[in-house]
């Protein structure tokens, strides 16, 4: 029974500075919630519905208080034992004036501390130090976690239902851990709410005790959302939307590679396995990673334009689009990061930065057709040429290595090679998004993760590559493996790449985590 009224708290308190109360409870009842949920050590109301108003009115902002940006682990638990920024950005608590103006509020945080105690005392003297272990300890630490999860667990995995500008997600089994909190993507789109579960299949325990409530007058004007808000919200992205002929081909090429690759085990040679390893050399660490992210997409060094065409060619190869497309797309993930025009955006769930969005031309289309961003490239006549003729270059390729080493060397280069390269690039886009450190001030969810960087010759130090842009080195500290950067410096020392860039001192202070700018 705590355990339930806990989680209606939520309900009865939870309301955004901008936002009337979701119900109101008669006086008794209201004030008997209160007292119970102190037994959650949850700490006392003002605080906790101070907390968790700042917490929508700066969601996934650095001055959220359980902001995921610092990683799962700080959103879920970190967060607490960093009582410096709960005191910096909102101390004074000037949204609760609605509490703190009613004694009773008042008194249970002046006491709080003794109310826990007291309740500890009385399970003690009742039943004992088993009663203590589980009433105290077992159900203290399931509440805190199940709560924690709604923090770190639903802003990281599963679906994403409305457009709620923000990386809430809808998790099933956070929902029947937390009575229904965990719809928490239908709770930060409609935040005055009463209801979490608005699909007649999404099971909201607080809901139902809110409706018996209500049945018995002890809850009124209770909140829902019209159906001109869930318009208003409706977010539309290729699962619920309408496949192009272009997301067709698309499937049919991804899943045509993957199914090539799954002979690799019947068709193993080690020439075909070395001759895959180079490529991979070849087109993903020459071509995309030092190529057309760090030379196109970010101009972080020049090379000589024999020497660009050359490495840039090999990046065609990688499959992974012409030049032209796949810069166009980087530099608007940069300038959209984790927001509804990211082509990629981690907010639409982990599937969807991974390999979703390719399925998505609709999302493409509407936002950036014109490509109004890559006229460096557009002006030159050889990316023009691999854009128009892109295709052929892949299916001349194949029909080569067919020719020359037969269905086995198609299966490991154009099959594995192209598997690996694909999913090691989409993890920079999804994981790197997700899981790792964040060591720079960004104030977005990139990430350093030291096994993506491994596989991707430096590109898994992902936060270190948005906080400075602009730099031809992602391996910012010496044990930061960054092949990548390796093979930059070596062509710098033969003179083929020149205009190297990298951060300074300054521009680390500007981006470091304790600056406020």
């Amino acid at each position: 029974m705590t355990m339930v009224m806990k989680k209606k708290k939520h309900r009865i308190l939870d309301v955004v500075v901008k936002f009337d109360w979701d119900l109101h409870l008669t006086p008794s009842p209201n004030s008997v919630t209160m007292v119970i949920d102190g037994g959650a050590l949850s700490r006392d109301p003002i605080y906790w519905v101070s907390i968790h108003r700042y917490h929508h009115q700066y969601v996934d902002k650095n001055k959220d208080a359980h902001s995921p940006i610092y990683g799962l682990w700080f959103s879920h638990m970190g967060w607490l034992f960093d009582s410096s920024i709960i005191m910096e950005n909102y101390q004074k608590r000037s949204n609760v004036e609605d509490l703190k103006s009613q004694s009773f509020y008042r008194f249970i945080k002046r006491t709080y501390v003794w109310h826990v105690l007291g309740f500890a005392a009385i399970v003690y003297a009742l039943g004992g130090f088993p009663y203590l272990v589980w009433v105290i300890g077992v159900r203290l630490t399931c509440t805190y976690h199940v709560i924690f999860m709604v923090n770190s667990v639903c802003h990281t995995w599963r679906k994403r239902s409305w457009k709620s500008t923000d990386l809430s997600k809808n998790n099933w089994w956070m929902a029947i851990l937390s009575f229904g909190e965990g719809w928490h993507n239908n709770h930060h789109a409609f935040e005055s709410s009463a209801k979490f579960g608005l699909e007649w299949w999404q099971f909201d325990f607080g809901w139902c005790v809110i409706r018996f409530l209500e049945a018995l007058g002890l809850a009124t004007n209770v909140k829902l959302p019209t159906e001109a808000q869930k318009l208003k919200k409706k977010k539309s992205v290729f699962r619920g939307g309408v496949w192009r002929s272009l997301d067709v081909k698309m499937g049919v090429w991804i899943l045509t590679v993957h199914l090539l690759a799954l002979f690799a085990p019947f068709t193993f040679t080690w020439g075909a396995f070395w001759t895959a390893f180079f490529g991979y050399l070849l087109c993903f660490m020459l071509g995309i990673t030092i190529t057309f992210h760090r030379n196109l997409a970010h101009h972080s060094f020049k090379l000589s334009k024999w020497l660009e065409y050359t490495f840039a060619y090999f990046g065609v190869q990688a499959g992974q689009r012409d030049p032209i497309y796949w810069v166009s797309i980087h530099r608007y993930h940069h300038q959209y990061t984790e927001s509804d025009k990211d082509p990629h955006s981690p907010i639409n769930g982990f599937w969807f930065s991974h390999m979703g969005w390719l399925f998505d031309s609709n999302l493409i289309i509407e936002n950036y057709q014109a490509r109004n961003n890559v006229e460096d490239l557009k002006s030159q006549a050889f990316y023009r040429f691999i854009k128009r003729t892109y295709v052929w270059h892949i299916l001349g390729f194949a029909a080569i290595v067919y020719a020359l080493g037969g269905f086995t060397y198609l299966v490991w280069v154009m099959g594995v090679r192209l598997v690996w390269c694909y999913h090691i690039t989409f993890l920079v886009n999804s994981a790197c998004h997700i899981w790792g450190n964040r060591s720079w001030n960004t104030r977005d969810l990139s990430k350093n993760n030291w096994w993506v960087a491994i596989v991707t010759f430096g590109e898994g130090w992902h936060n270190n590559h948005h906080a400075f842009e602009f730099s031809a080195k992602f391996g910012l500290e010496w044990w930061q493996l960054d092949i990548g950067w390796c093979v930059i410096r070596f062509l710098e020392a033969l003179g083929l790449a020149t205009n190297v860039k990298l951060p300074t001192e300054t521009h680390k202070v500007k981006k470091s985590l304790a600056s406020t700018d």
